[in-house]
C-alpha cells in the first residue's frame, strides 16, 4: 500500500501511537511516537522515585521508536543495566503494539547517590552507574534472534541509544526525545520521541539529486527537526500528521498507517503453572506460607496465588478416563 500525504490522513488519535513518516524523493525515514495512557498505566504499576521514572519513561519511547519492523510474534527487548542504584530498566515492546516496563530499583541507595538534589532529571551516571544498553529483537517462528549491545555513555539513554544506531546499524540518525513530569498544569505523565534516518542505498529516489544536494536535504531535514518545541510534540491537541507537515511540508512528507500502543503484559496463569512445573515440588512445597505460595510479575504486579492443593496438582499424572478394552 502507498504511503499517503498527510491531510488525507484520517486517524483521529492524538496519543499513544507510532507515526511512521518519510520525505519525499528522498531515503530519509523517520517515526514520531507519543505516549500518555501507556506510560502512566506502565508507572502507575509500581511506586517509582520521579528519577527513575523519567527514565523509564524515556526508554518506553526509544522502544516504541525501534520496534516499527515488528511483525506477527515479534518482540523487541530494550535493557539498561548499570552498577548503579537503578540495576536494571527493560522494556518490552510486542508486534501490534504492547508494552510493558520494568525498573529494580535499590530505594536507599539511590537515596544516597542523589544526595539533596530536586532535580527534575538526573545524569544517567547517577541512576544507573557504568554498564550496557542491549536491543534484542526476536521475530518468533524460526527467525534468527538479533541482540546488539552497546556501552552506557552519555548523561540520557537517548545518547547511549544513538550511539547503539551509529554503530550497529550504520545509518546517519537524528534524535529527539521529550518526558514531562505531572504539573499543575497536567496531571499525567506525557512522553515522546522523534527520529530520522538517512538509509544508505544505491540507486532509487536518491540518483534524482546529486551527493551534494542529497547531503543539503539531510542537513535542512534535521534543521526542520530541531525547530520542534516538547510541548508541541507532547500536545494532545495535535494530529501527528499536522504536526509533520508543520516540520518537513518544504520538502514533502508521506505518513504511513499509524500504529497505535497500548500498556499491557504477557503474563498469565498459565504461564505461571508453567514456570512453577519447572521447579522440583518438594522446593515448592518448602516455601509456602499459610499453605499458600503468591508470585508477583515484575512488569504488572499481578499477584497469582497457589495453593498447596493446587501445587499439588500441577505435578499429578493426568488419569486416563477412556474405557477399557
Amino acid at each position: 500500500m502507498p504511503p499517503r500525504k498527510p491531510h488525507s490522513a484520517p486517524d483521529k488519535t492524538y496519543t499513544d501511537f507510532i507515526q511512521p513518516f518519510m520525505i519525499d524523493h528522498s531515503s530519509i525515514r523517520g517515526r514520531l511516537v507519543r505516549l500518555e495512557k501507556t506510560v502512566n498505566d506502565i508507572l502507575s504499576a509500581h511506586n517509582y522515585p520521579p528519577a527513575v521514572s523519567v527514565h523509564l519513561a524515556e526508554q518506553l519511547v526509544l522502544s516504541a521508536l525501534l520496534s516499527a519492523t515488528l511483525s506477527g510474534d515479534g518482540i523487541l527487548t530494550v535493557q539498561a543495566k548499570g552498577d548503579g542504584p537503578v540495576r536494571f530498566i527493560v522494556v518490552d515492546v510486542m508486534a501490534g503494539g504492547t508494552i510493558r516496563g520494568y525498573a529494580s530499583v535499590d530505594k536507599a541507595a539511590l537515596k544516597k547517590s542523589l544526595g539533596r538534589s530536586k532535580a527534575k532529571k538526573h545524569a544517567l551516571s547517577k541512576i544507573l552507574g557504568k554498564g550496557y544498553v542491549a536491543v534484542t529483537l526476536d521475530q518468533g517462528g524460526d527467525a534468527q534472534r538479533y541482540q546488539g549491545i552497546v556501552e552506557l555513555q552519555g548523561d540520557t539513554l537517548s545518547e547511549a541509544l544513538k550511539g547503539y544506531l551509529i554503530q550497529s546499524q550504520q545509518v546517519e540518525i537524528v534524535l529527539h526525545v521529550a518526558v514531562e513530569a505531572p504539573d499543575k498544569y497536567h496531571k499525567n505523565w506525557r512522553a515522546g520521541g522523534i527520529i530520522i534516518e538517512r538509509i544508505a542505498q544505491a540507486g532509487g529516489k536518491e540518483q534524482e539529486f546529486t551527493p551534494e544536494e542529497q547531503d543539503e536535504l539531510w542537513q535542512r531535514t534535521g534543521l526542520f527537526m530541531k525547530t520542534l518545541k516538547d510541548a508541541e510534540m507532547l500536545s494532545v491537541h495535535i494530529t501527528p500528521q499536522n504536526l509533520l507537515y508543520r516540520l518537513f511540508n518544504e520538502d514533502g512528507v508521506w505518513v504511513y498507517k499509524l500504529q497505535l500502543l497500548k500498556a499491557g503484559c504477557r503474563c498469565s496463569r498459565a504461564r505461571v503453572k508453567m514456570v512453577l512445573k519447572s521447579i522440583p515440588k518438594e522446593e515448592l512445597l518448602s516455601v509456602l506460607d499459610n499453605d499458600k505460595l503468591s508470585i508477583d510479575c515484575q512488569f504488572c504486579n499481578k499477584k497469582e496465588t497457589f495453593t498447596k492443593a493446587e501445587i499439588n496438582r500441577l505435578y499429578s499424572k493426568p488419569v486416563n478416563r477412556g474405557k477399557a478394552k
